[in-house]
């Protein structure tokens, strides 16, 4: 059975970008990540986000190190997904804000390796703007040492996630006659100008 090594939490984590980011302030690159394979998060080697409803605002945030993998609990959540990554260094950042990022919550790890992360995610269908007593969007991040693996979904019911998830379909179909027609300007090298 999995151990609990190091647990940080903050109840009123601002976010300014829709994003709960987890880096180390030292390495950090700011290169987008793509959500949309399970509508929750996303990762790179030194670098993983979950993407939130609140795009700016507070959201409740409980993280955890762990020696091996925690016991799956989905009932309270309404997505969970679980990824793996790289980190070549040993603190991971908790949300760091862009005014005082060195006061965010820090996990420190047991060192540079391959991690999986199992994130949990609930009240994300209750809007961007949230009202005093309105449900707080709340998150739970399980870390461990672990090879790398495929991610895997284990839950997604949430409105929000699914939005994510989608994708826009491919377009079809030739260019319409009245893309190369001249309507006003065109320079010189513009298709319709070489006519």
């Amino acid at each position: 059975m999995a151990s609990l090594i190091d647990r940080v939490s903050n109840p009123h984590l601002f976010i300014a970008h829709g994003t709960l980011d987890l880096i180390d302030l030292d390495t950090f690159e700011d290169v987008p990540l793509d959500h949309t394979a399970n509508g929750l998060v996303a990762a790179r080697e030194d670098y993983a986000a979950i993407v939130c409803a609140v795009e700016g605002g507070d959201i409740d945030i409980t993280a955890e190190l762990w020696d091996g993998p925690p016991a799956l609990h989905l009932d309270d959540w309404q997505d969970a997904a679980e990824i793996s990554f790289t980190w070549t260094t040993a603190r991971i950042s908790v949300g760091p804000g862009e005014e005082d990022p060195d006061e965010a919550p820090v996990l420190a790890l047991p060192g540079p390796g391959s991690y999986r992360l199992l994130v949990h995610g609930k009240n994300r269908d209750d809007g961007d703007v949230r009202e005093a007593g309105d449900p707080v969007e709340t998150y739970l991040l399980q870390l461990w040492p672990a090879p790398l693996a495929d991610p895997v979904t284990h839950k997604a019911t949430s409105d929000y996630g699914a939005g994510m998830r989608e994708t826009a379909p491919a377009p079809t179909g030739q260019r319409p006659d009245w893309y190369d027609q001249k309507t006003s300007g065109f320079g010189p090298d513009h298709p319709a100008a070489q006519q």
